[in-house]
């Protein structure tokens, strides 16, 4: 099958994004201009001005492509991961914390620096922390229905888990000179799998005892 080539008006909008979030990460919001970043895109201010009417609709709009970069990253990683669900989640977050480090820049941005966008950014918020509720419900989900762990309320655990990322994400971009964020990750992967019964010897691998379950 022959593959589809992004029309040139899709090219030029990822061209602005990887653009704008490098003036973004260096310069910030605020100090961030227009200008800036119709130079980093190699684009008249004018024709940046066709595909964004600001700079908060350009910073939201990079908001929205940072969220989807890090569910398809998630999502391949477990792609990619060991058949046991504990390998996939594992894969999963391990992926989410790399994009955090690799862009903590514009990560500290969306979830420290920008009051003053108010609502609007409150809800970009929202929607990446429900993006990645849902994507670990789905996994407890298979988890329950292949026997792994025992959890009645798989959407609220999911939530849980969030929280604690977040809270351990937030407290690293507070810091001027953080550790990499990968160092934090064995303990917040066993703490999380502790509070399901998921431990290194608690599940059973799914070929072996439930055969007949389907993702």
């Amino acid at each position: 099958m022959k593959k589809t080539r992004p029309n040139r008006s899709e090219a030029t909008r990822h061209r602005i994004a990887e653009a704008a979030l490098r003036v973004f990460a260096r310069r910030g919001y605020h100090e961030a201009t227009m200008d800036d970043i119709a130079a980093a895109s190699r684009l008249s201010k004018g024709a940046l001005y066709l595909y964004f009417p600001s700079k908060q609709d350009l910073f939201l709009s990079l908001v929205d492509s940072l969220a989807d970069m890090l569910v398809r990253r998630m999502e391949a990683a477990m792609a990619a991961a060991g058949p046991s669900r504990r390998q996939k989640l594992r894969a999963a977050l391990e992926a989410g914390f790399r994009l955090f480090q690799r862009h903590r820049s514009v990560v500290r941005l969306i979830f420290l620096k920008l009051a003053s966008l108010g609502p609007p950014l409150d809800t970009k918020q929202a929607e990446i922390l429900d993006r990645i509720t849902a994507l670990i419900r789905r996994e407890l989900d298979a988890a329950v229905a292949e026997g792994n762990i025992a959890v009645e309320d798989t959407e609220t655990v999911a939530r849980m888990w969030v929280g604690a990322i977040h809270a351990v994400l937030i407290h690293w971009l507070h810091q001027r000179k953080p550790p990499p964020l990968r160092q934090q990750f064995p303990t917040v992967y066993a703490t999380l799998l502790r509070s399901i019964g998921l431990g290194e010897a608690a599940e059973v691998p799914r070929a072996e005892s439930h055969p007949a379950v389907g993702r």
